[in-house]
């Protein structure tokens, strides 16, 4: 059974339709809310990151929903940016809707602390700068660059 860190809507503003859950055997998950089946739930792909026990937490950036950070355990940061499918929904063998999950792309990892980094927040203004903390307690300022390419 895997015990979850963080949950996170990929934005407040609209309809829901992804969620990423962090966990602490250094696993998340990546759900696409659009079609819910009624035996195999909601469509996701996971993936293993950051080297460490546990991910605290994910962020997405609030000006394009397919691009979010996750944050580790070893004091790491990792972007990524979700690939939506071809189709996003298929019909299983009963002609029941299901949904199709997308891909993920790890953009840019770096270590910014010796702690464990247990929030991050973007900017709602400034493109690309961003505040994260860690269990040293300090806190770090980002800037990240070249996120309008995507």
């Amino acid at each position: 059974m895997l015990q979850v860190c963080g949950v996170q809507f990929d934005r407040r503003d609209i309809p829901m339709n992804k969620l990423v859950a962090t966990t602490l055997e250094a696993k998340f998950f990546v759900f696409d809310l659009k079609t819910l089946h009624k035996e195999k739930g909601f469509a996701y792909v996971s993936e293993k990151a950051h080297k460490a026990t546990t991910i605290w937490t994910a962020q997405h950036l609030p000006q394009n929903r397919d691009l979010f950070v996750t944050c580790g355990g070893s004091g790491s940061l990792n972007l990524w940016q979700y690939n939506y499918p071809t189709r996003r929904i298929k019909e299983d063998v009963d002609g029941l809707p299901q949904g199709v999950p997308g891909s993920l792309t790890l953009l840019q990892e770096t270590t910014v602390s010796s702690q464990p980094i247990n929030s991050l927040d973007w900017s709602l203004d400034k493109l690309g700068l961003a505040v994260c903390t860690s269990f040293d307690q300090s806190f770090k300022l980002l800037i990240t660059t070249k996120l309008n390419l995507y």
